[in-house]
């Protein structure tokens, strides 16, 4: 959580105490901060009040989860097409929620994770789901194009959880339906995210309580956290093109570092059409999951793996998969991500860490 934020969070909590969906004048406080973020969430985004509305949720896989099996109880039987190496929250609903008749199929993804769209004939209108930003590789799916190459009548469901702070999110212009945020992502509260949906796109409960937020979403809402959230997201689209150039020196120097050490001969999965904030590459023949243990018990340095959490587990990234990493490859995989605390220091300790780690394998 971004120490700014963090340090008014004691604050806030004494002042907005109250439960924001009772009756009483303290309850329209906190009710009227839910309402003033929801307008900063839009103004930040570029998003015209009135073209989408807000459910608050506990993240992004809630709102994942509440778009697709809203769309899927909505289309029964429609098609739906969907991003292999998208995250695993819009990927388990999809695998179970699909009603009989429901037609499936990936989309074609390419080596640098890009989908492969061009050439293709028009596809039937359907559901179609797809991560803006990969979280893993960084790469980025072209909106517009798959609008187009679905057409209007599609319903488009975006994961976002990524892309705030980096891109520009083309809300209109791609007619997205759904669109998920975290507020984790963003040095923000760690329990609250959003589901953007437009006016008129299919949204039902998938769970039931007290009928809080039209009851979509029953539960009481954390106005302090909802609060937070909208602030860390203006915080990151205020300095977004700023903070892009940063990360992208980041990136260059982490690049050219690891083509020194390995002598060009390590992978990098990472395309440089990806967002600078994540750099996915691999060690052949050094188990991921090792690597990052020694890297974060010995020189305090905390690396994603691109493997399961065990070390010994058989399964490899789904995303390096979808990418046609073969899996012995995929093991040896260690993602770095970058963000508002990183720092040219941070860049120099790891390259500096990586081949006494080699040493010490």
């Amino acid at each position: 959580m971004r120490l700014e934020l963090a340090a008014r969070y004691a604050e806030l909590c004494r002042q907005y105490p109250y439960n924001p969906h009772g009756s009483t004048c303290f309850a329209e406080q906190s009710r009227r901060l839910i309402l003033g973020a929801e307008q900063d969430i839009l103004q930040s985004l570029g998003i015209a009040e009135g073209s989408a509305r807000v459910v608050w949720c506990s993240g992004a896989t809630e709102a994942l989860n509440l778009a697709i099996f809203s769309a899927l109880k909505a289309q029964a039987g429609c098609r739906v097409y969907y991003d292999p190496a998208a995250h695993a929250a819009m990927l388990g609903p999809l695998e179970q929620g699909l009603p009989e008749r429901t037609k499936r199929a990936a989309l074609p993804l390419g080596r640098t994770g890009e989908l492969l769209l061009a050439g293709s004939p028009q596809a039937e209108p359907g559901l179609v789901c797809v991560c803006h930003v990969n979280n893993e590789s960084g790469a980025v799916q072209d909106l517009y194009a798959l609008r187009a190459h679905f057409g209007p009548q599609s319903i488009l469901c975006v994961d976002a959880a990524q892309s705030p702070g980096k891109l520009d999110i083309p809300w209109d212009t791609a007619g997205i339906d759904y669109l998920a945020l975290s507020s984790r992502k963003l040095g923000g509260p760690a329990s609250i995210g959003a589901l953007l949906y437009r006016p008129g796109a299919p949204l039902a409960s998938v769970y039931y309580g007290g009928g809080q937020q039209a009851g979509l979403r029953s539960g009481t809402l954390d106005a302090v956290s909802i609060y937070l959230f909208a602030q860390a997201l203006k915080l990151a689209c205020r300095d977004r093109d700023q903070e892009y150039k940063r990360i992208a020196q980041l990136n260059i120097e982490l690049r050219r570092g690891l083509a020194d050490i390995s002598t060009g001969s390590w992978p990098i999965f990472s395309a440089l059409s990806a967002v600078p904030h994540i750099l996915y590459f691999a060690i052949p023949g050094h188990e991921a999951a090792i690597m990052a243990r020694i890297l974060a018990a010995e020189y305090g340095i905390l690396v994603g793996t691109g493997s399961a959490c065990s070390a010994e587990s058989k399964k490899s990234s789904h995303v390096l998969k979808a990418m046609l990493v073969p899996d012995e490859l995929a093991r040896c995989a260690i993602r770095l991500s970058l963000g508002y605390g990183s720092k040219p220091e941070d860049i120099k300790a790891l390259l500096e860490a990586i081949p006494r780690v080699l040493q010490q394998y």
